[in-house]
């Protein structure tokens, strides 16, 4: 699914590429939100300030609650992530600024992606996944194990990996990566981040084996989207 095929629930197209012209200087959390919010209107938008982050760094959570989507209340919930230190303001510079619109882009297409699965299912859960809760001994794992290998969830982070990929590399050299996604799930840029932290976390969970049906499903869903593209 590509961005610009997006649609809000009243089926309106949204489009984010003035987001980046907006954001500039040091601007208050409050006013963030305000430019999130232009943007993707039909979002609750909250600033957590938390102990996690160091000063200066910023992340992204989003949900989608299809139990609200389908009584016609708000469905989509953005939380921007800021460190509990410092002032609650945030300066821009161009790197962290383009790492804040791609997390967010990323996480509008996940939960975008996931209402569009639950309203063309009218609202049905949908499948299980593909290993069962007990499959581990560790319940947290097993848990996470069993959602991260729903159908719904492979399909939304193939989309995002295969993102990942051509914002880096482009369509071509996306395909070559996903050639040796083991060893792709593995590479660090220079500041020791993954190249694709979503498939870097999938393969940690499955145990790094490309012969595990969750991880051979997730690379094929890849490889659909990008040539999709």
């Amino acid at each position: 699914m590509r961005l610009h095929e997006l649609t809000l629930p009243n089926n309106e197209p949204f489009d984010m590429k003035g987001i980046t012209n907006d954001l500039e200087g040091t601007q208050t959390h409050k006013k963030i939100i305000s430019i999130v919010k232009k943007y993707f209107p039909v979002a609750e938008v909250t600033v957590i300030r938390t102990p996690e982050l160091g000063e200066g760094e910023l992340s992204i959570a989003a949900h989608y609650d299809p139990e609200s989507d389908e009584a016609g209340d708000t469905a989509v919930f953005i939380k921007l992530l800021f460190s509990k230190e410092g002032p609650t303001s945030y300066t821009w510079s161009d790197n962290n600024k383009k790492y804040f619109v791609n997390k967010l882009k990323d996480a509008l297409k996940h939960e975008v992606l996931h209402m569009t699965q639950f309203r063309n299912r009218g609202f049905h859960p949908g499948s299980d996944g593909y290993v069962g809760a007990d499959a581990d001994n560790n319940e947290d794992n097993a848990q996470e194990k069993e959602y991260m290998s729903r159908p719904d969830e492979i399909e939304a982070y193939a989309m995002n990996i295969g993102d990942e990929f051509m914002r880096k590399v482009g369509k071509d050299g996306a395909v070559d990566l996903l050639r040796m996604a083991k060893k792709t799930a593995q590479f660090k840029n220079k500041v020791g981040q993954f190249l694709s932290p979503d498939m870097s976390a999938y393969f940690a969970l499955f145990g790094w084996d490309t012969n595990h049906p969750v991880i051979k499903r997730l690379i094929k869903k890849i490889y659909q989207y990008i040539q999709e593209q």
